[in-house]
């Protein structure tokens, strides 16, 4: 395997665009922005936004002209952010498209309850309803670079190089480390991975929504969080899972993903260097072209 990038799972499925994308050398798919949520597998083709089930049947066009940054699936509602970052939001099937938000210089949101969340460059977060209505300004972080999170309640985000966490209404700010990286939130803990002096990820560690219980998990890199399970790949070039508290590891495959775009369930979602997205499952069999 020689790049992965894992995928934060939370209460909110989020996805950068980016990942995954591409045309193969053999007529490649064109395909990016591949998540599941809620039984149905999204992804964009060819800027054409559809949805089909997990065992890849009834798939259904649902907009046109998708080109976009961002995209949330929270319940049925897709939330998504076009090209100059206006966010808008519509049903699964496409319809009711309603504009949330334009005009900002946004990093990226998040969506948690009633609320949007977002980042402003240079280093504002504010929070908007879901209808557009009730803007608030929530800090302002003289080093803030985008990287924001919210679960529980919460919001983490990096200042400079600290993790920093406040509740929903900006207050209460805490700083939980320095140079760490969130990799998801599961109950009340927190995944997270050390970032050395290079920018790399290291290790996977976990600690409580308030900083305490910190506990190495793995001396591995991150690859993904699904459910119960934490994945990982280790120095042999195999996928492995455990439990997330670090027990009961499990070797996968070997499978050479370029990028890993996410694991839900019983598959595993990955591109390879030229392009193509494939499915297969844990185990590296029923290799599939995503098309």
């Amino acid at each position: 395997m020689k790049k992965l990038t894992g995928l934060l799972m939370a209460v909110v499925l989020t996805i950068a665009l980016s990942a995954g994308c591409g045309t193969g050398g053999n007529g490649g798919s064109s395909v990016s922005g591949v998540m599941q949520s809620g039984g149905w597998v999204y992804y964009i083709q060819k800027g054409t936004l559809y949805s089909m089930k997990p065992d890849w049947t009834e798939k259904t066009k649902i907009a046109d002209n998708f080109d976009v940054r961002v995209m949330i699936v929270q319940d049925d509602i897709i939330y998504y952010a076009d090209n100059d970052m206006n966010v808008y939001k519509m049903m699964r099937d496409g319809t009711g498209k309603t504009n949330i938000m334009s005009g900002e210089n946004i990093y990226g949101f998040e969506v948690s309850g009633e609320w949007l969340y977002y980042s402003v460059k240079p280093g504002i977060i504010n929070r908007i309803k879901t209808d557009g209505t009730g803007k608030t300004k929530l800090a302002d972080i003289d080093s803030f670079k985008g990287a924001m999170w919210v679960s529980g309640g919460s919001i983490y985000y990096i200042d400079g190089t600290s993790l920093m966490k406040m509740t929903e209404d900006g207050t209460g700010v805490v700083e939980l480390g320095e140079n760490l990286e969130i990799n998801g939130f599961k109950d009340d803990w927190v995944y997270y991975s050390e970032v050395d002096q290079k920018g790399a990820s290291l290790n996977i560690n976990r600690m409580r929504q308030d900083g305490t219980e910190n506990a190495r998990l793995a001396d591995v890199s991150f690859a993904a969080m699904d459910g119960d399970w934490l994945y990982y790949v280790k120095d042999d070039g195999w996928l492995y899972r455990s439990n997330l508290d670090g027990t009961g590891e499990e070797k996968l495959n070997n499978v050479n993903m370029w990028n890993l775009i996410g694991i839900w369930g019983e598959y595993i979602y990955y591109s390879d260097y030229e392009g193509p997205v494939y499915r297969i499952d844990l185990n590296g069999s029923n290799k599939m072209e995503l098309k």
